[in-house]
């Protein structure tokens, strides 16, 4: 291939030159009818003056010194084994531009040389007579129009500038001065009207001090009542007056009545109504080491201290309420440029997002505000904009708009607030604050068993972070339990260290936190085991819940029964390879599990249909969705929309079970110096009694004989078949090979280890198998 590039390429510049030399020497004069006896002066001769009369004076004139040109560019393009491809593209547009330049050389001959002979030489022929048929049949201002439209055509196609960019920017710039225009001219309008406005209040000022400084001796004036108040005042209600009063008397001072603000002391909008400018929640903190039922004797576990965590800095990037009210009128404007009518009645100001109350206009349907979402988050310069249409309860709707410099949620300022400290649950949980600023916590007890989804980088990690830490700094490990799957294997780690404290081991896994599928599997049954026996413990003690139980033993100084709490951080890597064998123990879990204080915290980052399936979804009333990519995605884990519009980093939407409508949260921040520091504390308290589920094996079955072979399990032989050529004693090999269940697949993964086919139980890892190929020959 490469040989016959070589081979055109030099053709072509042969050819090329030829005609370059040919064009060169080409005189008028010599025509291809010379006669022979006539000395030919064209260096190429004959050919020569046949080339030259063909297409100087034919066809392009002396423009056609450049086809030799490009053929020379050609040639070395093929000799040097280069893409034709972009060469094609500029090469077509080059000849196209050649004759289009001819045609326009031959309409400048017609204009200005219409007899001269020797012009002919610079046009060529054919494209002063094609100039010629266009004059005939359009007339002068025809041939323009059609040559200019050429040229257009040929400029457009051959370069990227956009023809129309100039006709935009002239369109702006005229906008722009209207705009600037009337802006101007309504500036005008508007002091004219505080003019006018500032002299009646002048006059009104003046009158009423002219009888003021006339001596009288008339009675005082009554003071007004509120049907005779000053248009200037704004009268307080009889609920604020109470109130105040109240608080009067609790304090021991004496009543006093606040005097009416005046319209100059309060916020006012575009059109001089007043706005409500709330402010943000502060709760204060108190030391939570400080409790005197925190503090445990010498050599016993001490729950961890709030030095472990991160000291919030003190920077105040709170609004202003100059910026909250000039952003509550640009709202305003904003929803009237889309045709949509309303006035901002109240604005609630947080810590991530700032809550706008609109007050929809007479026949303004709801509906229009949360279809212009989107529009609203370009103009206001966020990334997502949140619409309640309406807000539960009230006749406004709610705008939720991303502050501009947004605050951090520290983990240590809701561990030591006072929500937190004074809480009973053993199960609460430092969530973070809502979206007006106030500390939030949950209690898992009450839920009892949370749903969390999220896409990834949303928070969903740090939110089971804060829960695991949540619960440590509430209770011992005598207390609770923690048994936690990690199908990722990486999220997790960090928890190793609670092996000999809150973590429950189990007799079949010797790994601490739960990674394989087939771990997980027999956790969640070994789980559903020891669900089973709590309750049997119950019935015994003729209690109905854990709460019971535990306030008996411990009048009796009996051991207690500790919480246990599932954590799954990625349940659809679980749904995937084995949704039926986790779907039952999850589902039966959560429906039975809370009067013996077993909780359940699953997780995931794909919430859809075939993850979070009815029956998982049904037995979760409790909810978390963190920022996610669709409202199919929302719908699927809140059943409705919402959280396709949170701003991520923590951004979330709690439902509590029998809630119709989630509730805006956003999360607290733990960093993983954080728990490092928590897990070091942890691991040089004492330990505490260890707690083990019991095994869920099975016994193993008879031996394996030629005739019942295939008696306890007609798939066997495929089994051991499957698992010694694969040289790999896997339940999940089984499973697919086999399409089997996971119980059918531990079944004979037992089978072979009493048949000496496979070796023990080791864990996480796949079975040894102990024998090679030539065993298949005896089961034949």
């Amino acid at each position: 291939m490469n040989r016959r590039y070589e081979i055109a390429g030099i053709l072509t510049i042969a050819l090329a030159l030829l005609v370059l030399t040919s064009l060169l020497g080409y005189n008028p004069n010599e025509e291809p009818t010379i006669s022979q006896y006539v000395k030919i002066e064209n260096p190429m001769g004959i050919v020569g003056v046949v080339i030259g009369f063909g297409l100087v004076k034919i066809a392009l004139g002396y423009s056609a010194l450049v086809l030799p040109l490009l053929g020379l560019v050609w040639g070395w393009w093929l000799f040097s084994r280069k893409p034709l491809l972009s060469l094609t593209r500029h090469s077509l547009y080059l000849i196209a531009a050649l004759v289009w330049l001819t045609i326009s050389l031959g309409a400048l001959k017609l204009w200005f040389y219409p007899t001269s002979h020797r012009a002919v030489l610079v046009t060529g022929l054919w494209p002063a007579l094609i100039a010629g048929m266009l004059r005939d049949f359009s007339g002068n201002p025809g041939l323009i129009l059609v040559l200019l439209a050429g040229w257009l055509v040929l400029a457009r196609g051959y370069f990227s500038t956009s023809f129309y960019r100039p006709f935009i920017a002239l369109k702006q710039g005229f906008i722009s001065l209207w705009d600037h225009w009337k802006s101007r001219r309504a500036s005008k309008l508007a002091e004219e009207a505080r003019r006018e406005h500032t002299q009646k209040l002048r006059a009104k000022l003046e009158a009423q001090q002219v009888p003021d400084q006339q001596p009288s001796k008339t009675k005082p004036a009554p003071e007004p009542t509120p049907e005779k108040a000053n248009d200037d005042e704004i009268l307080i209600p009889e609920d604020v007056l109470r109130e105040a009063q109240l608080k009067a008397r609790q304090s021991g001072q004496k009543e006093t009545v606040p005097e009416p603000p005046t319209q100059e002391n309060l916020p006012l909008d575009s059109n001089g109504e007043v706005i409500e400018v709330g402010e943000m929640v502060q709760e204060d903190e108190v030391d939570l080491d400080a409790l005197k039922d925190r503090s445990k004797p010498i050599r016993t576990y001490q729950l961890p201290t709030t030095d472990l965590l991160t000291i919030p800095p003190h920077v105040d990037e709170s609004q202003s309420k100059d910026e909250l009210i000039n952003r509550a009128n640009f709202l305003t404007q904003s929803l009237a440029t889309f045709g949509v009518n309303g006035k901002v009645v109240n604005v609630h100001p947080g810590p991530v997002i700032t809550l706008f109350e609109v007050e929809p206009a007479e026949g303004v349907r709801v509906n229009k505000f949360v279809a212009l979402s989107d529009d609203l988050a370009r103009v206001m310069e966020a990334s997502r904009v949140r619409v309640i249409a309406p807000i539960p309860g009230k006749s406004s709707v709610g705008i939720e708009i991303p502050n501009r410099n947004p605050e951090t949620v520290y983990f240590r300022s809701v561990i030591n607030s006072e929500k937190f400290a004074k809480a009973e649950s053993q199960l609460t949980l430092a969530v973070g604050k809502t979206t007006s600023g106030e500390i939030a916590i949950l209690d898992l007890a009450k839920m009892p068993h949370l749903l969390i989804a999220g896409t990834t980088g949303s928070g969903k990690s740090v939110c089971l972070n804060t829960i695991i830490c949540s619960l440590l700094y509430q209770a011992t490990p005598d207390e609770i339990k923690f048994m936690i799957i990690d199908p990722k294997k990486v999220e997790m780690t960090l928890y190793r260290s609670l092996k000999d404290y809150h973590l429950l081991g189990m007799e079949d896994i010797d790994e601490p936190i739960v990674t394989s599928t087939e771990n997980a599997i027999l956790a969640l049954r070994a789980l559903e085991m020891e669900m089973d026996h709590r309750y049997n413990v119950l019935s015994d003690a003729v209690v109905r819940n854990i709460g019971e139980f535990n306030t008996r033993a411990k009048k009796k100084g009996e051991p207690i029964m500790p919480y246990i709490v599932l954590i799954v951080d990625e349940l659809a890597d679980l749904m995937m390879l084995s949704a039926k064998d986790v779907e039952v123990p999850i589902a039966r879990l959560a429906q039975l599990s809370r009067a013996v204080g077993i909780h359940l915290v699953i997780a995931t980052q794909r919430p859809s249909v075939d993850v979070i399936t009815g029956v998982i979804k049904a037995n979760f009333p409790a909810r978390i969705a963190f920022q996610v990519a669709t409202k199919i995605d929302s719908r699927t884990i809140l059943d409705t929309p919402g959280a396709e519009k949170l701003i991520g980093r923590g951004d979330m939407l709690y439902q509590g079970p029998g809630s119709s409508e989630p509730v805006r949260m956003h999360n607290a921040f733990l960093s993983l110096s954080e728990i490092e520091a928590i897990m070091e504390f942890i691991s040089e308290q004492p330990g505490a009694r260890e707690m083990k589920l019991a095994s869920i094996k099975e016994p193993a079955l008879p031996g394996f004989s030629g005739e019942s072979a295939g008696a306890d399990d007609e798939l066997i032989k495929d089994a051991i078949r499957l698992v010694v050529t694969h040289q790999q004693g896997s339940i999940s090999l089984l499973q697919r090979r086999l399409k089997v269940g996971y119980s059918r697949a531990a079944r004979l993964i037992d089978e072979m280890e009493a048949l000496g086919v496979v070796g023990p139980f080791t864990g996480s890892k796949a079975r040894e198998v102990l024998v090679d190929e030539t065993y298949l020959l005896s089961i034949e």
